[in-house]
């Protein structure tokens, strides 16, 4: 089974937004690009924290670039292709000019359990059209987040589904035309609680305390991820106590030995954000991104 080593890349420290969650509604004090609630570049810093990480990455993945044996994903928030600009632009450059990104909606942001509906990415298409050329937008997601959004438990199940499904397609892919005996690494941008998930579903260690800071995710730290059996099947179920797809061994916890700033902006679980208790919301049923309002017999939480 060609795929056989993992990297997390987080995204860079990126611009703040704030939730009201009696009215649903995101704001934040600047403009974000693709002008879609909780979805804003990167900072100044974060801009700074991806150029370093690509100056990096396209060192330490060019070969594999070069040789066919790196594919690519990421979240489809604007944060996550941002950060992965300067790697991909790089290693297009050097070694792999047809590399592209596939964007995985599994892999995405957690938001907590909610009256109203929760914010969802640019389309591939747009993202590749309006900002992001590397973008594959052909590629169809294995995994859509609930649009009410999760509670800790199921946004953990969800993150093993789509590496379940994301690396049972590229061993595929490579078994298709005669190369399933490469090695094949599997590099993808996302976010702090996805990071946090991602450690655990793969490894099989899931803490008594969710809340627990077992693995880290500072900004555009990379954590490494060894693949231990590679003749397992894909269970996407069972992943607890073994990790999914033959369990992984964790290497690298979010390092971030090539950053200037070293560790920044870590993160963890504190408890549920669940938000589908708060004010006049449940009388009147859930709110849509565009500002409607559905009925409330319409609404299912």
């Amino acid at each position: 089974m060609p795929v056989t080593e993992i990297l997390l890349l987080r995204h860079g420290h990126r611009i703040a937004w704030t939730l009201d969650p009696t009215t649903g509604k995101y704001t934040a004090n600047h403009p974000f690009p693709t002008k879609l609630p909780a979805d804003p570049p990167l900072a100044s810093h974060g801009v700074d924290q991806a150029v370093e990480t690509g100056t990096y990455l396209a060192e330490q993945l060019g070969e594999l670039a070069k040789q066919d044996r790196l594919r690519v994903y990421s979240s489809l928030f604007y944060r996550c292709l941002q950060t992965l600009k300067p790697t991909v632009e790089r290693l297009r450059s050097i070694a792999a000019p047809n590399l592209q990104v596939r964007g995985e909606r599994g892999f995405g942001e957690w938001f907590g359990h909610a009256w109203f509906e929760q914010p969802v990415p640019a389309e591939a298409a747009r993202l590749k059209e309006e900002f992001y050329s590397f973008v594959d937008e052909q590629y169809q997601s294995k995994i859509i987040p609930d649009r009410h959004g999760e509670r800790i438990e199921e946004i953990h199940d969800r993150i093993a589904k789509a590496f379940t499904r994301v690396i049972q397609d590229i061993d595929q892919e490579y078994e298709s035309v005669g190369r399933g005996s490469e090695a094949v690494t599997l590099l993808i941008c996302g976010h702090a609680a996805q990071i946090i998930c991602s450690g655990r579903v793969l490894t099989g260690e899931m803490p008594e305390d969710l809340d627990d800071e077992d693995f880290k995710c500072f900004t555009c730290g990379i954590s490494k991820f060894q693949r231990r059996n590679t003749d397992a099947g894909y269970d996407e179920e069972d992943w607890r106590g073994k990790g999914v797809t033959g369990g992984w061994d964790c290497i690298l916890n979010s390092w971030c030995g090539h950053l200037s700033g070293g560790e920044e902006r870590g993160w963890h679980f504190h408890g549920d954000e669940s938000f589908d208790s708060y004010g006049p919301g449940l009388a009147q049923g859930p709110i849509t991104v565009d500002g409607g309002v559905r009925e409330a017999s319409d609404a299912k939480l």
